[in-house]
């Protein structure tokens, strides 16, 4: 009889062990699978799968800029700073390389009343188009069909952060600046990336 219960506890332990390494793993798999939906619902699917397409304007720096916006489901994609600042946004000096290299040109109605963008060529003769497409406050389209707004890449730690506003201006000549946007407004991003 005591070699059965010996045995009986035997079983118990294993049986025991076996419950408890399967529990662990099934909890494992399914806090991995969760981490990584959560993941996948925090970047849009068209910056994760690279299909950002970039330009080489011939700039000296080597910067290849985006040939447009980034987009989710076909949509210019906004995003308030916390979120772009992931991204390999344009730093400022970078920015004023492109501004002083290439060529401008803005896109008007025949009027001149409407603007509806600019577009900037480099010397190499390739372009990249600055569509108007405003920002986003409290989820309110701000701009959008006359002004070009996008972040730039700001390390200061304030609520306040660098973005580029391209304006219609006057006589067909756009007023481009960099200014402080809130970093709760959703802009547009334009990445850039090494050569």
């Amino acid at each position: 009889m005591v070699e059965l219960i010996e045995k009986a506890a035997q079983y118990a332990a294993e049986k025991a062990n076996e419950v408890i390494a399967n529990a662990l793993a099934k909890a494992y798999e399914d806090g991995y699978r969760d981490g990584y939906k959560d993941r996948e619902e925090e970047i849009p699917v068209d910056l994760r799968d690279n299909k950002t397409e970039y330009v080489d304007l011939g700039l000296p720096s080597g910067t290849l800029w985006a040939a447009d916006y980034e987009t989710e489901n076909g949509e210019t994609l906004y995003l308030p700073y916390i979120k772009a600042g992931e991204f390999d946004l344009p730093t400022e000096e970078q920015w004023k390389e492109l501004l002083e290299i290439c060529e401008w040109q803005g896109s008007y109605s025949s009027s001149g009343m409407s603007f509806y963008g600019i577009t900037a060529i480099g010397p190499n003769g390739k372009s990249i188009r600055f569509r108007s497409r405003g920002y986003m406050k409290d989820n309110i389209e701000i701009g959008r069909g006359g002004s070009v707004y996008f972040w730039l890449k700001d390390n200061e730690v304030t609520n306040d952060k660098k973005s580029v506003n391209i304006e219609k201006g006057v006589y067909r000549s756009p007023a481009i600046e960099v200014i402080k946007s809130f970093s709760g407004f959703k802009l547009p991003l334009r990445l850039v990336r090494a050569k």
